[in-house]
């Protein structure tokens, strides 16, 4: 099996200066593997056109090393490309890293377990027609990542004070959004103050227990006054909001999502994106071949 692996040189893991050499570290995993590993450090900018090379280039497998949004990004580049995808998660959040089950966050061991994975199919969930791996969210999700792009604070800690001024922030300010939805052709109409689709059913955890259901789960956040939002948001943060009653969770393999903006911001697998009304969801299943560590 040829091997291509991308790494994001402004990756969290690797921009923190902890890791020396992180391309040796990841070519010795595999060259001990007996795999052929040709290992890139790539700088973000250059990171589109090396996806570009990857569609046309003779390697079968195309692993990328970054955070989330780095790999919804190349999944966008190489997901109707025919190669199997890996993912290094070298993030900050590493959602799908953790549903992957890399088993622990050091470059060495994952490339290890990398090197030495299987690949197995997992679903592909699109808006419209836009490729993402775990979540989509509208509203107080999107304002919550909106204000981290403005209170990111280079001091100690400044990462939890910054995701907790986000946080407060947004429950202040975010407003009810009306919402006509189509869910497998079953129409509704909401009031919330947030709306998030995930990519397969997700735990308390923020864990996907599956990543080949084919499912889709759209989970709306309908208190509107101040008090609501605060206990919505903080079962959120805790994990604990599949017991409470802020939060009601629909399945489906397609929901439409039509509203009165021609234009909405969406918080994207740990990235902001601006799209078009109405917001077409999709999911096809067992779309995408992916390398994965055994223990998945």
């Amino acid at each position: 099996m040829s091997v291509l692996i991308l790494l994001n040189s402004r990756a969290g893991a690797l921009y923190s200066g902890g890791i020396t050499d992180p391309a040796g570290i990841v070519e010795r995993a595999f060259a001990t593997a007996g795999q052929d590993a040709e290992v890139a450090l790539i700088e973000p900018k250059e990171l589109d056109q090396e996806l570009e090379r990857a569609r046309e280039s003779r390697h079968e497998t195309v692993i990328v090393g970054g955070g989330d949004g780095t790999f919804s990004n190349a999944l966008g580049k190489l997901a109707d490309s025919g190669k199997t995808l890996g993912l290094l998660p070298l993030g900050t959040m590493n959602l799908l890293g953790r549903d992957l089950g890399f088993p622990a966050d050091d470059l060495e061991i994952m490339a290890e377990a990398l090197a030495h994975g299987e690949v197995r199919k997992i679903d592909l969930a699109t808006i419209n027609g836009r490729p993402f791996h775990t979540l989509a969210g509208i509203g107080y999700f999107s304002r919550v990542a909106r204000n981290r792009e403005r209170t990111r604070l280079s001091i100690p800690l400044g990462r939890l004070i910054s995701v907790m001024l986000s946080v407060w922030r947004s429950v202040t300010q975010t407003g009810r959004i009306s919402m006509d939805i189509t869910l497998d052709g079953k129409e509704m109409q909401a009031h919330a103050y947030a709306a998030l689709v995930t990519s397969n059913r997700i735990g308390n955890d923020w864990r996907r227990p599956h990543l080949d259901e084919g499912l889709l789960e759209l989970h709306l956040m309908r208190q509107t006054h101040l008090a609501g939002r605060a206990k919505a948001g903080l079962e959120l943060i805790s994990g604990r909001w599949r017991e409470g009653d802020s939060i009601e969770s629909i399945v489906a393999k397609e929901i439409d999502i039509r509203m009165s903006r021609p234009r909405v911001w969406l918080a994207v697998d740990g990235e902001l994106w601006r799209e078009p009304t109405p917001l077409h969801f999709r999911i096809e299943k067992a779309k995408i071949s992916m390398l994965t560590p055994r223990s998945a």
